[in-house]
């Protein structure tokens, strides 16, 4: 061997050696955007048996493809993208992994640092480059030829991994410079751990789950025994059967009442109120108050409604439990008094296993269940009356969804439709998700192939046109699975701020260009572009029958675009918020 190509092939050892680290810690899949300076990763990984590489040619949309099939998996996905720029563009997936709790592992390729700041090609500072919004950042060393570098690196990918997982899953960003030569001048095949100098050590963090003390749980027993109004609140989070379990029975209690969002994926099992949004946007201070809850324990990430912020900041419970296993507690509704450092499936289990078997007397829970029936036909009568648009079009679509698959929601008014319809297909759904974590509309079409990627599942993806037109590159490599199905809202343009108050007041050609931003496409180039079947509707009789095909098992993927009038959905959702305001 050249003497040259002896810092390459050492290089490379142990580059091999951080992927077969990342088998070892039960990493199968790395999302890999091409480029030259990240070379010698990508070949690493390339050649690791037990990984899968999956080439996407965005970073942008390669960052929130991972962060879905992470979503899914609900194990660590890593991301390879090359210096500069290309790094830049993994922060609003991070940022969303990060106040999703999504495990991720970015190893972002550099320039060695004698070079940053010197008009060096594809140079920047990625040192620290997604901090506050990772669980950790580490920087490789830049030479691996004594042993205790060596030995270095692979203890920071040791501590990076287990990072992304414990306590809290987020995260975690690995900076790599790399020196040129980047290729080796022979092939070269993956190369032997026991070509490393130094120990090979493969550590293992063992799982543990955080505990009340007997003293704080005689406490919190106390309160929940004084109290007669219990308001338990669920915002964004996976799928926990455990955990469903849990809080079905609490819900049971005539004295407790559990609303939750679309994407805590609780229905139907996990409480019988499926319309809490709705209920909450009644406006009489009698119907409220009688709602006004004593204490409230809350869990998950973000709730889409405001009406529940409105409700609880308003008429504030004596005392509110926030439950999560670790990290900083978000005081949403300002009435934050106690922190539960447990998992909400541990707490919820032994909670209910902790209370008395014979409920207290009252009719806090019935009175919840009243307005939950009033809500589900209020909603049912008016969306079966109303002029088409996309309120009712996502109700049509949510009722035709098939039971077993999995749905994606995009941000803005999707997702806020979808919680005030609650959940109304018929059959059980697999899992709800929605990049509410800062609610961003760069990633939805990425995030939902890959979690279309991580099973056979059927995954749908709700989408508005600005989100879906403006992630295109989403579909734009080798990978989107036969069982995705894309529906898109089109009113051509953004039509939130054709139904948020504030806008409304603005000049109309200021208003109009500047945030309902019109656009003419439609998605028919697109869908064929990519290789995906297209179906169009813009009535219910045809938004029926492109649904009655729409979910069966096809050849590849599908993308129905549904097209509606801003102004129409306008009046449509404006009618329903002024019903609820009566609901009684």
């Amino acid at each position: 061997m050249a003497a040259q190509d002896a810092p390459v092939s050492h290089r490379q050892t142990l580059l091999q050696a951080i992927a077969r680290l990342c088998v070892d810690h039960g990493l199968t899949d790395f999302i890999v955007a091409p480029g030259s300076r990240s070379a010698p990763l990508s070949i690493a990984l390339a050649r690791q048996p037990g990984l899968r590489c999956r080439v996407v040619y965005d970073e942008r949309a390669a960052g929130h493809l991972a962060l879905g099939l992470a979503q899914q998996s609900g194990r660590p996905v890593g991301l390879v993208c090359t210096s500069g720029t290309a790094a830049l563009n993994l922060a609003p997936a991070l940022a969303e992994a990060f106040y999703q709790q999504v495990p991720l592992l970015a190893l972002t390729a550099d320039r060695p640092p004698e070079w940053i700041d010197q008009q060096d090609n594809q140079a920047i500072h990625q040192r620290g480059l997604y901090e506050p919004h990772v669980r950790a950042s580490y920087e490789l060393p830049v030479d691996y030829g004594h042993p205790d570098a060596a030995w270095h690196a692979l203890r920071t990918m040791h501590e990076a991994i287990q990072r992304a997982t414990a306590p809290l899953p987020g995260p975690v960003h690995v900076n790599v410079p790399l020196r040129e030569p980047l290729y080796p001048a022979t092939p070269q095949t993956a190369a032997s751990v026991a070509g490393l100098p130094g120990p090979w050590l493969s550590r293992k963090a063992l799982p543990a789950r955080p505990q009340l003390t007997g003293p704080a749980w005689e406490e919190l027993l106390a309160t929940w025994r004084s109290t007669t109004r219990k308001l338990i609140v669920a915002g964004l989070h996976p799928r926990c059967d455990p955990l469903r379990r849990a809080l079905g029975k609490l819900s049971a209690r005539p004295d407790v009442a559990v609303i939750a969002d679309v994407t805590a994926n609780l229905f139907p099992d996990g409480t019988p109120l499926h319309h809490g949004d709705a209920i909450l946007g009644v406006q009489d201070p009698a119907a409220l108050r009688d709602l006004q809850p004593e204490l409230v324990i809350s869990f998950g990430g973000p709730a889409t409604s405001k009406y529940l912020k409105q409700f609880l900041r308003g008429l504030p419970p004596h005392a509110h439990w926030r439950v999560q296993p670790a990290g900083d507690a978000p005081d949403t509704y300002q009435t934050l008094t106690h922190l539960l450092p447990m998992w909400p499936d541990d707490f919820f289990a032994e909670l209910a296993r902790r209370v008395a078997p014979l409920p207290q007397p009252g009719d806090y829970a019935a009175h919840w269940l009243r307005l939950e029936t009033s809500a589900g036909q209020l909603l049912e009568r008016f969306l079966a009356q109303a002029d088409f648009g996309e309120f009712q079009a996502i109700w049509r679509v949510l009722q035709a969804l098939p039971a077993g698959s999995r749905l994606q929601i995009g941000s803005s008014m999707p997702v806020r439709y979808a919680n005030l319809i609650g959940h109304a297909s018929p059959g059980a759904l697999l899992s709800v998700h929605s990049n509410r974590g800062v609610s961003g509309i760069d990633g939805a079409v990425s995030t939902a192939v890959g979690a279309a990627l991580a099973g056979e599942a059927l995954t749908t993806l709700i989408v508005g046109d600005l989100s879906f037109f403006y992630d295109r590159n989403g579909l734009w490599h080798a990978h989107v699975p036969p069982n995705l199905r894309i529906v898109l809202l089109n009113n051509h343009g953004g039509g939130i701020f054709d139904i948020i108050d504030g806008p409304d007041r603005l000049p109309p050609d200021l208003r109009r260009t500047y945030f309902l931003t019109p656009q003419p496409l439609t998605a028919q180039r697109t869908a064929a572009d990519h290789g995906l079947d297209y179906l169009h509707a813009a009535d219910a009789p045809s938004l029926d029958a492109a649904l009655a095909s729409f979910f069966t098992a096809r050849p590849r993927a599908a993308l129905l675009e549904i097209e509606s009038a801003m102004a129409v959905n306008s009046q449509v959702f404006r009618q329903f918020k002024a019903l609820l305001a009566q609901l009684a």
